[in-house]
């Protein structure tokens, strides 16, 4: 029996990215749907659209919140060039928060220690935020990411021993400094911890 119930996929990468068909949302959201998880994807090239699509997440309950696009460490950029910091990301992303929800960050730089302020900033919750530190995560390399991270999950679901090993395979099989943080009822704790 799967122990991940639902994954909602937002793509809003460059239009280059959609030309060549590097979409890891895409990627991801076809391998679930291969292990039967309940999935949803779409393709949000303005922030009307990304609203929309975040809208449709709250409104569907779904327990992952999957955002891939192209970031850095002050924040994403959106299909139409326009670039939003982690602060103006938190607001659009809050209606599908939860302390029983997860934020997958498919980004460079997702996992920034930044995103973590602008969500306590704004008291927004996710239970769990999955991304990488690095400064550039390839298309392959983030398929790889994302394929062991819901393999896992869909098995051990989000038990924190688990997570820990979700998290050393990943970072075993792709260069990206992958990172989680767990809400703790006060704080983020991440893994592996900062050196």
């Amino acid at each position: 029996m799967s122990k991940l119930d639902s994954v909602f996929i937002v793509e809003a990468l460059r239009p280059k990215d959609f030309y060549e068909g590097c979409l890891d949302g895409r990627a991801a959201g076809e391998m679930l749907r291969i292990l039967g998880t309940r999935t949803e994807y779409r393709i949000a090239f303005t922030r009307p659209l990304l609203e929309r699509a975040i809208g449709e997440a709250r409104a569907g309950n779904f327990e992952i919140l999957h955002f891939s696009s192209h970031g850095d460490s002050t924040g994403i950029e959106i299909t139409n060039g326009k670039e939003l910091n982690w602060s103006e990301f938190v607001d659009l992303v809050k209606p599908a928060s939860g302390p029983n929800k997860a934020l997958v960050m498919a980004t460079c730089g997702g996992g920034d220690e930044e995103l973590t302020k602008a969500l306590i900033a704004s008291g927004v919750i996710f239970g769990w935020v999955f991304g990488s530190t690095a400064a550039s995560v390839h298309f392959s390399a983030s398929c790889i990411a994302w394929s062991i991270l819901y393999n896992r999950l869909f098995d051990h679901g989000f038990k924190r021993k688990d997570l820990m090993i979700t998290l050393k395979a990943i970072n075993a099989a792709i260069v990206g400094d992958f990172v989680y943080r767990r809400w703790d009822g006060k704080k983020y704790r991440r893994y592996p911890n900062s050196k």
